[in-house]
């Protein structure tokens, strides 16, 4: 009885880091459409990598004020929906490890966005990341995107 009591207890625990770990990723969804960046802050690890590397040709940010201040600064003039789908998650102690399928839509103010000559884009890919398990709560510590294909919209010709 002891063996069966400690398997259901194991797998009780993985059930409640998965959903935890969904949660955290529905979270950044929310809190990065609504522009709430304390919200976003509250889902990082301080010590934090962002890799927009593919979207940005920059190499990784380290640390959760500077990957905050990219972010902001990609998408404050913009109206944004991220969406994301069913998530592999290996878990692994207190970290994880998380491919998450995603689609993007981004809609940036008239001569607000960061790419030239671009009003909009819709993007698809994965975001490829690792949690960690910090005093009993699930952070990102380490994002990467992961794009597949980007539609691009071009800002209207003056005239």
């Amino acid at each position: 009885h002891n063996m069966v009591r400690k398997r259901a207890m194991d797998i009780l625990a993985k059930l409640e880091a998965y959903e935890a770990i969904r949660t955290v990723k529905a979270r950044y969804c929310r809190y990065l459409d609504t522009k709430d960046w304390d919200g976003l802050a509250s889902i990082f690890t301080e010590d934090m990598v962002l890799d927009v590397q593919e979207d940005t040709g920059k190499p990784p940010i380290e640390g959760r004020e500077a990957a905050l201040a990219t972010i902001k600064w990609s998408v404050q003039d913009a109206k944004t929906a991220h969406q994301i789908h069913f998530p592999e998650i290996e878990l692994d102690g207190d970290e994880a490890h998380v491919i998450t399928p995603m689609q993007d839509r981004v809609v940036w103010a008239a001569g607000k966005s960061p790419v030239p000559g671009i009003a909009s884009i819709t993007g698809y890919g994965h975001y490829r990341e690792r949690y960690v398990r910090q005093d009993g709560v699930w952070r990102i510590a380490h994002l990467k995107l992961a794009r597949l294909h980007v539609d691009m919209f071009p800002e209207p010709v003056a005239g």
